[in-house]
This record gives structure tokens, C-alpha cells and sequence, in this order.
């Protein structure tokens, strides 16, 4: 529980921003201040301003550089064994920049206010707030602490030494009845940014600056009640709640672009190149990649496929699309515009094609006899987990230029469309998935003295993750489409005669 008429608060940083904020809303509640920070000046005109405000409280001002011990000493050797309720740690400063680039002084001064200035002035005054069994602590952190901080590396570090060093006091203080919380504010309108010495306006993170009146209302409340931590602002807890999701590694390039210099934004989009000699003709690889029906028969990380055909143009008096009339096919349904006047177009969708056995394509298990599309029944397994040697079905036409095919890449779903297909030399075809647009490129060329088949492919993505993860994202783009092309040289090398292939991933 905490007392504040007629008890005394210590405030870091009280001369400008959050501090000076927080010493006008503790003189509210009727506690006098012992207020701190650099500037005498400006520490002068805080407490006068809020010696008008409240009368009848005490204000005294301590101008104290607490980079330093001496500054931390001289606070100290002014509140002497006066009985302090509450400590505001809101002292601290950042700088922005390459680590290697920066000034090494300027970061050990921001590391003695953000850190040790912190943890002395709570080993201070904690043990008596612990015996009185009173009292509270509020250290002022940011979101910044919650993912490691490319181009702010100490400052975002200092700041996450702050959370994890006033939960630990949470924990060892809550059952004396003191509070202790650290606030975590995002990017504040409190001279913060200026006094970096460096127009970061261009990035991503300090584009747009809160006002400080929610982080201080946030920041007392939390207090009062006690809690360990609080993220003022609804987008700063959504942000910083994902950040446990995210693989870290990923989290920290995400980082470095959104607190990245301009000219970091200007780098090209992912690129990668993978190549695989596959023994088998030219025609076989083709027959396989550009059926995109029966990917999920060879390609592992593709779960299913649903092709929609364009519309076909028929009657000059009707429309059927934009788009010339597609080669005739077998079926039926795809030519009825082309006898039926009243029907205008057709779009084909084809269902997800069962696998092998102990396959899951959706949420089935296929563990016993079933006809693929065009081809032979698989044998009765005696048990799910059997692999035997199946026959592929019949290859069906490959996807010609134009189509549109919806397919699932184990975690993600894309929605594609083919732009290139010149048989048995260059397939293509774009996917879209939020975040990111990707193109990618097959070329096909016989392998010298005629022993299989080379097939390169080129692949590229933009867009919002595609900048964001460039480094994560293209290690392990080459990694995917490398598996993916092992799993076409298996099929390709069986002559139509495949062995069950486990579920990846």
C-alpha cells in the first residue's frame, strides 16, 4: 500500500517530460518532492510551477548529474534518513547510431544514468519502504526493452535491464506490501527524441510521437494496483505482446528496419537462386512442375491445390472475359460455353487430391484403398504408417499461361497465377501471400551427354515481411525451394514409380 499525503516522493529526470509530469500528479495527491535532475534552471521553474499549483506541500531541488557517483551522492545526502513513499526512476537518455560509430563515452554516461543510477537509488530507499511495509517504486522502462534494439543497442539494452531488474524487485517486495512496476512507454512526446542529437523523423518507430499524459496516468495507476509491468497505449501492447511470438532472430532484423537509417530501405527485394541436375528427361520434369494439381503428391511442403480456370471466351455477342479461348479439354464442363448461349463462363475449382497413405492433406488420413484422379487404386494397407511403391496417376495438362491456382505451402497460403509457360523449357508463376509478393522462375536445359535434366529456378520477393526479415527470410527461402527441388528429382528419377514420401514438417 502506498501513503501519499504528507509523505514524501524522490523524482529523477524532473526537470522536463514524464518527470516533471509525474511530480505535478504526486503534488496533486499531497506528497512533497525532492525533484532532480541536470538542469538548475529548468528544475527551478518545474517546482515553482508546482509550488503555485499546491501550497501546501514541500518542494526542494537537488541539481544532480547522476552519471556520476558524486551526483548519485549528492540526492542521496539530501534525503538522509527522511522517510521516502515513493521513488520515480525516471532519469535517462538515449543516443542512435552503428554501435561501432558511436561515442563510447556518451553510451557509458547513458549506461551509468539508465542502470546503475537506477539499481543505487532503489538499494537506497527500498529497505526502508520494506520496513514500514510501504511505499512503491516506479522505474520507467520502454517497449524497447521487449526485442533487442539494432541502432540502439544500449539504450534498448539499458531499458530491458530496467524490466527485468524491477519484476525481480516485484517479486521480493510484493509480500512487504511495497509495489514496484516498471512502465514501458512507446515513443513520447518528452524531449526524448531531441536530445538524441540526431534527426530520426525518417524511421519508422519515432514517425509519430504519444502524448505524455496517458504514459503518466497509465504509469500510477499500475502503481496502485501493484502490478510488476504495464505498456501504456493499446498498439504499444499489441507490439509488444507479438514480439514473444516471433523467432528472435527474425524480431531483431524487424527491429533493425524499423529503426533503420532511410538509405536502409532502398536495398533490393530477396533474391534466390537454386539449381539440381535431376536424372530424367526434360518432358518428365516438365509433366511434374507444371501440373500444379498433383504438387501435394511430390512435394512435400505442399499440402493441397486448387486450380480456378478463366473464363472462356466464346460468341462475339457475349462475353466470356477478356482473355482468348483456351486450348479444348476433355471435359465438358470447361467447352459449355461454348455450345450453351445462356451460360457465360465457367471457373473450374478442384478439391485438395489425396496422398499417399499415413498422409494428412486437411484433416483426413487416407489408411486404406482409394483412386486418385486419372490413375490406379492404392493396395489395402494393413497399417497407416506402411509406405509402399505407388503409381502416379497420368499426367494431366500442365498449367498453361493464365492460370490461377490457390495452394497451401506449409505454414502459408498463396494464392498464384502463371505467367510463363513455353513446354519443356521455362515455367512461371507469381504468389501472393499477405506481406509478401513472390516470382519465380524455372528454366529447363538438357544436361550434357544426355544425362538428365538441369532445372535452375529464380525466385524474388517484396513487400512488408519481405523487407523487414530480408536476412531470415532469404536463408531460408533457399533452404525451402532446395527440399523442394529434391523432391522433384525423386519423382522425376522413379519414372512415374514413387515411394510414399512422410509428411514434412
Amino acid at each position: 500500500m502506498i501513503h501519499y499525503e504528507n509523505h514524501w516522493a524522490v523524482v529523477t529526470g524532473a526537470s522536463s517530460g514524464l518527470g516533471r509530469g509525474f511530480a505535478a500528479r504526486l503534488a496533486d495527491r499531497g506528497m512533497s518532492l525532492v525533484l532532480t535532475g541536470r538542469s538548475e534552471g529548468r528544475l527551478k521553474e518545474a517546482a515553482n510551477q508546482i509550488r503555485r499549483a499546491a501550497l501546501q506541500i514541500q518542494v526542494e531541488t537537488v541539481a544532480a548529474d547522476l552519471s556520476t557517483p558524486s551526483g548519485v551522492s549528492a540526492l542521496l545526502d539530501h534525503v538522509r534518513d527522511r522517510p521516502i513513499e515513493v521513488l520515480i526512476n525516471n532519469a535517462g537518455f538515449g543516443s542512435y547510431g552503428p554501435f561501432a560509430e558511436t561515442d563510447p563515452a556518451r553510451e557509458a554516461e547513458e549506461v551509468a544514468v539508465d542502470v546503475s543510477a537506477v539499481v543505487a537509488l532503489a538499494h537506497a530507499l527500498l529497505p526502508g519502504m520494506i520496513a514500514r511495509g510501504s511505499g512503491g517504486i516506479l522505474n520507467v522502462a520502454s517497449t524497447i526493452a521487449f526485442q533487442p534494439a539494432p541502432y540502439q543497442a544500449v539504450y534498448g539494452a539499458s531499458k530491458a535491464f530496467v524490466l527485468s531488474f524491477s519484476q525481480a524487485l516485484w517479486a521480493e517486495a510484493c509480500g512487504a506490501g511495497v509495489a514496484v512496476t516498471a512502465l514501458c512507454p512507446g515513443p513520447t512526446r518528452t524531449g526524448f527524441v531531441d536530445a538524441l542529437g540526431v534527426d530520426v523523423g525518417h524511421t519508422a518507430i519515432y514517425r509519430q510521437l504519444g502524448d505524455p499524459e496517458p504514459v503518466i496516468e497509465a504509469g500510477l495507476r499500475a502503481l496502485d494496483k501493484g502490478r510488476a509491468v504495464v505498456i501504456a497505449g493499446l498498439s504499444n501492447k499489441l507490439l509488444a505482446e507479438s514480439s514473444r511470438l516471433a523467432p528472435r532472430e527474425l524480431l531483431t532484423l524487424m527491429t533493425a528496419r524499423l529503426l533503420g537509417p532511410a538509405n536502409s530501405a532502398s536495398k533490393p527485394p530477396i533474391v534466390v537462386r537454386n539449381e539440381i541436375l535431376i536424372h530424367a528427361a526434360p518432358e518428365r520434369v516438365w509433366d511434374l512442375l507444371t501440373d500444379v494439381e498433383r504438387w501435394p503428391l511430390w512435394y512435400r511442403a505442399c499440402r493441397w491445390v486448387r486450380v480456378s480456370v478463366a473464363p472462356i471466351q466464346t460468341f462475339p455477342h457475349q462475353r466470356w472475359g477478356k482473355g482468348p479461348t483456351p486450348a479444348p479439354s476433355a471435359s465438358l464442363g470447361k467447352q459449355l460455353p461454348l455450345w450453351y448461349q445462356a451460360c457465360k463462363w465457367v471457373r473450374r475449382s478442384v478439391a485438395p487430391i489425396p496422398a499417399f497413405p499415413h498422409r494428412r492433406w486437411g484433416k483426413e488420413c487416407m489408411t486404406g484403398g482409394g483412386a486418385l484422379r486419372g490413375g490406379p487404386a492404392f493396395p489395402q494397407q494393413s497399417s497407416g504408417n506402411e509406405c509402399r511403391e505407388q503409381a502416379l496417376p497420368e499426367a494431366t495438362h500442365g498449367a498453361g499461361r493464365g492460370t490461377a491456382f490457390q495452394w497451401k505451402a506449409h505454414p502459408v497460403t498463396l494464392q498464384s497465377t502463371v505467367t510463363a509457360a513455353d513446354p519443356p523449357r521455362t515455367f512461371a508463376f507469381v504468389a501472393d501471400t499477405p506481406g509478401i509478393h513472390a516470382e519465380r522462375t524455372f528454366m529447363l536445359r538438357p544436361a550434357p551427354a544426355g544425362v538428365g535434366t538441369v532445372v535452375v529456378s529464380y525466385e524474388t520477393q517484396v513487400g512488408f515481411l519481405a523487407r523487414l526479415g530480408r536476412l531470415y527470410l532469404g536463408r531460408r527461402l533457399y533452404a525451402a525451394n532446395q527440399a523442394m527441388f529434391a523432391d522433384l528429382a525423386r519423382a522425376a528419377e522413379h519414372s512415374g514409380v514413387m515411394e510414399a514420401i512422410p509428411a514434412a514438417g
